[in-house]
């Protein structure tokens, strides 16, 4: 059977070229475009009809940028890259419409295998994720997030921070529209992220439309 083919997306030059070098010396895909931005991933995929998009997690918007790409191309697999394994996270991407996720774990050497299988239709889990997906779906709909994750755990001002992360502003950004100093805004982004099990930036989008009911 012939390679699938693949479009990568991420705002950063240096990972999608990085990624599209490894995968490309490799030859179980075939990597047929790059796009640097949501606009562009969406005409690139549009135009080249690639059977795999690799989207990395902390694109903006990423939950809403899954569901828009799934819909241009069908029978099209979205896999995300660089994901945090927490189950709020995982749920998250899921329930966004990934074929499967990449964890930030893997290595350069693990990317190829794991693209080919997500896309026969296997994701591998870590055991603690598994374990509390199981957990989570026993529990119904009803189920309190886990510690760490929950909403409650953040003060409104926080609940407010991570809102405008989520949105794509900077530190000083946020410090302007809230009217308060750098310093104090760096503090808050550095506490609401802890709280959360957040390691970067880019993930508070994908907690934020988990948890839309508070925002």
């Amino acid at each position: 059977m012939p390679a699938p083919t693949l479009l990568i997306g991420s705002e950063v030059r240096f990972l999608r070229e990085s990624l599209g070098d490894v995968l490309g010396r490799d030859g179980s895909v075939s990597v047929i475009g790059y796009g640097a931005d949501v606009g562009q991933i969406l005409r690139m995929t549009q135009d080249l009809r690639p059977d795999v998009v690799l989207l990395d997690a902390a694109t903006r918007d990423g939950a809403s940028v899954v569901r828009r790409l799934r819909e241009s191309v069908a029978g099209m697999r979205v896999i995300v890259f660089a994901v945090s394994e927490s189950v709020e996270q995982v749920l998250a991407w899921a329930e966004a419409g990934v074929a499967g996720y990449i964890p930030s774990t893997a290595s350069m050497a693990d990317l190829p295998g794991l693209i080919l299988d997500i896309s026969a239709g296997r994701q591998a889990c870590s055991a603690p994720v598994a374990a509390g997906l199981l957990q989570r779906i026993g529990a119904g709909p009803g189920a309190v997030p886990q510690r760490g994750t929950d909403p409650a755990s953040l003060t409104p001002r926080e609940m407010e921070i991570v809102h405008l992360i989520s949105t794509g502003l900077s530190n000083k950004e946020i410090a302007r529209r809230l009217n308060i100093g750098l310093a104090t805004t760096k503090s808050h982004v550095h506490n609401a992220l802890g709280k959360l099990n957040l390691q970067r930036r880019g993930q508070a989008a994908t907690w934020m439309h988990a948890h839309a009911r508070f925002a």
